[in-house]
């Protein structure tokens, strides 16, 4: 089982409209594939984690990184293990939203641009966050 966790950029603003209309395929798209994982999205910044079958996972990253819609594709990691993730087709949170800062673990990590270092060199910041929204939606 691979996990795969990248970050982007939006190469135009996401209304609430399209963020659900994105979600609403994503969803639909990962239950065929028996993909799971989480879609993070702040200020036209996502934070993804990807989860099921390596060559599935794989093919679906290269198409999200040739979307147009992506800019700035960064894969931060890739590792096998277990899903941490195994209910959601595709869990979502918009960060925008004022309440989140609220939320016990917050992290600013998708506060900082997305060609940041701290992206790069400690990649385990962007699971910590990943989990922290896991533990505060069930």
């Amino acid at each position: 089982m691979l996990s795969l966790v990248y970050v982007s950029s939006a190469t135009v603003p996401f209304s609430t409209a399209d963020l659900v209309t994105l979600l609403q395929h994503t969803r639909e798209n990962n239950e065929r594939l028996g993909v799971t994982g989480l879609l993070l999205y702040k200020d036209g910044n996502f934070i993804q984690v990807l989860e099921g079958p390596d060559e599935t996972v794989r093919k679906l990253f290269q198409t999200i990184s040739a979307d147009p819609r992506h800019g700035g594709v960064i894969r931060l990691i890739e590792e096998h293990g277990e899903r941490r993730f195994p209910d959601w087709s595709m869990g979502f949170r918009n960060l925008d939203d004022a309440e989140i800062r609220d939320l016990s673990g917050y992290s600013e990590f998708m506060n900082e641009p997305l060609d940041s270092r701290q992206f790069q060199s400690d990649p385990s910041r962007a699971i910590k966050l990943l989990e922290v929204f896991r533990r505060s939606v069930r």
